[in-house]
């Protein structure tokens, strides 16, 4: 196949400001590079991103190699030298182009990476042989956006054969790293080790698990179609879902829909064991206040909380859980709405509840816990910490450093809308005032 003529990238000069291209000089990322700019004819749009990972004693020789052949090729060149790593794994490594690629990246940028049809059936038998799911056996994406960088990778219908052929017969010059020879690699011992023992005995080794991704795909595009129709019945407003209708779902459509919400439509990344503990969870604890779980990314840039308010499943940024900090501290005369940063407190006269309305001229200040305090709440016979009282009375854990604490004076007087000290409370027959308190989370 000839590359030059199945190639057109007039859609991406139309579609972004940048073209940038991961570039490390082999052979394969040449020939990307190569192909942009034979049949782009505006230069100037395309960046060779260059990685200098500092890793091989070759790794300066191959960054000036890189400038020199991108000098040649008319193109712009920006070159990050990483800071030299003890014995770095593949994953830091890649999590450190990322975060290179994300300093370079634009809104309007695109990066084309090199990936290949190897390149792709050595993924796929990776992830099978660490026990990948549905998803994993799709392999490589085309197009895949990270974070806010957009990713191409034109090159995956094509093998290693093919792009080789192409650099022959243009005359391109490449790096050869000496690593791609060093089995201890996991994806080196796959490519050099056992796919060719491999094809011994089933020579179609590599369309079957080109045959395997397309199926999964297929199968995979179904599962997201289910997950979005549960999605819309169980969705009661942004990030709140409904319990008992998440709770009606067979067990497989509510992983599937847990899978589809916090991958698809969270960008968060949550592996299946801790999806099916989410689940299980939901859907037979009997202490559904006190749940919290922790959702993160891959790079644990992006933090939420999952938590259960009444009947509804909320899903929170980790920014909307801030507590009460202990410094907060402000007036309140009892008289007027006061809202706080974790929700709003307002107050109204009862009979022979809530605090003693004698108290209502003397300094009224609303804090944030620090730790320590204690209550002896109306009608108990011994003043007990807060801490202990939040246990005894099963107040979510979320939800005890949200509470505001009422003081009169320099005394506790009141804990949100939960107790009243006894101190200040009202005798059963004249007037007090009583506490009511909304969390913002709630509302």
């Amino acid at each position: 196949m000839d590359l030059l003529e199945e190639f057109s990238f007039d859609s991406l000069l139309d579609r972004f400001d940048r073209i940038g291209v991961a570039y490390s000089g082999g052979l394969d990322s040449t020939v990307l590079l190569h192909l942009l700019t034979t049949k782009i004819s505006q230069k100037d749009k395309i960046q060779a991103i260059h990685i200098n990972h500092a890793v091989s004693l070759n790794s300066d020789k191959w960054e000036d190699f890189c400038k020199q052949n991108t000098k040649e090729l008319g193109v712009n060149f920006l070159s990050y030298k990483l800071e030299k790593l003890t014995d770095p794994s593949e994953d830091d490594l890649r999590k450190i182009r990322y975060e290179k690629f994300n300093q370079w990246s634009s809104a309007n940028d695109i990066i084309l990476t090199a990936h290949h049809k190897d390149d792709q059936v050595e993924t796929i038998f990776f992830r099978f042989l660490r026990g990948t799911g549905l998803n994993g056996l799709t392999g490589i994406p085309a197009w895949r956006k990270e974070r806010n960088i957009e990713f191409h990778r034109p090159l995956l219908g094509f093998s290693k054969k093919e792009l080789r052929e192409y650099a022959l017969l243009n005359k391109l010059k490449w790096i050869e790293d000496e690593s791609n020879e060093d089995n201890k690699i996991s994806r080196n011992f796959i490519r050099n080790k056992l796919l060719p023992i491999a094809k011994e005995s089933w020579p179609n080794i590599e369309k079957s698990v080109l045959h395997l991704s397309i199926e999964a795909t297929r199968s995979n595009s179904i599962l997201q179609s289910v997950a979005e129709e549960d999605l819309k019945q169980v969705t009661s407003k942004e990030n709140s879902y409904n319990l008992s209708q998440y709770r009606a779902l067979t067990t497989e459509r509510a992983e599937n829909l847990l899978y589809f919400l916090f991958n698809h439509k969270l960008g968060l990344e949550i592996n299946s064991n801790y999806l099916k503990e989410i689940n299980r969870s939901l859907r037979g604890s009997n202490k559904l206040d006190n749940l919290d779980f922790v959702l993160a990314d891959k790079e644990n840039a992006k933090i939420s909380r999952l938590k259960v308010l009444g009947e509804e499943i909320c899903i929170f940024s980790e920014e909307d859980l801030d507590k009460l900090d202990s410094a907060y501290k402000s007036d309140w005369d009892l008289s007027s709405k006061l809202e706080i940063p974790s929700g709003l407190l307002y107050a109204k006269k009862v009979e022979g509840e809530g605090i003693d309305e004698l108290y209502l001229g003397q300094k009224i200040f609303v804090k944030g816990r620090s730790g320590g305090e204690r209550c002896k709440p109306f009608g108990r016979n011994k003043s007990q910490k807060l801490k202990k009282l939040f246990q005894e009375y099963n107040i979510p854990i979320w939800q005890r450093d949200r509470l505001p604490l009422i003081y009169i004076g320099d005394k506790l007087a009141a804990v949100g809308d939960l107790w009243v000290c006894e101190e200040f409370h009202t005798k059963p027959n004249k007037k007090g005032i009583s506490i009511n308190w909304t969390d913002n989370l709630t509302v």
